[in-house]
């Protein structure tokens, strides 16, 4: 892909942790003014975009940028997530249960993803799909997001 040395990698990956954490309480700041929804759908649709770029030019300056600026759509997803589905629950009773099923469904993906993109790499030869299997995840999840009905900040009074 890059045919970059290993530590250049770990590098160029640590760039968007960086930014990823600059901007976790901005984001918050974001969702408060602009609505959960609205900030988690925008991350998605940004970050996919990114990727997209990223895939179609393979090139280690671009994918750097790419990279800094997706910590950023990185943390307006995830900072506003769990809150998100937290304030869904239609009582404290059900936070728990809310609470489960959110990181269930993180630790499916998080074993999901590397193994599919471990079978795409392995069976086209082409390291580029790791950043393009991703986009059509975030695609899914933005479509997703738009039937969201709840789950914006309660007012307390």
């Amino acid at each position: 892909m890059l045919r970059i040395a290993e530590n250049q990698a770990s590098l160029l990956s640590s760039v968007s942790y960086v930014t990823f954490i600059a901007f976790a309480i901005p984001s918050g700041y974001i969702a408060a003014k602009i609505g959960r929804k609205r900030t988690i759908t925008t991350g998605l649709v940004v970050f996919a975009a990114l990727l997209l770029v990223g895939f179609f030019v393979p090139n280690i300056i671009v994918i750097g940028g790419a990279l800094a600026l997706g910590g950023i759509a990185w943390s307006l997803v995830n900072i506003n997530s769990l809150p998100m589905v937290i304030d869904t629950s239609d009582s404290d009773a059900n936070i728990g249960t809310f609470t489960g099923l959110y990181y269930l469904a993180s630790q499916l993906a998080a074993i999901a993803g590397p193994t599919l993109n471990g079978f795409l790499i392995e069976r086209f030869q082409n390291y580029n799909l790791v950043l393009l299997v991703p986009v059509i995840f975030f695609i899914l999840a933005a479509t997703s997001m738009q039937g969201v009905t709840r789950g914006e900040a309660k007012v307390h009074a």
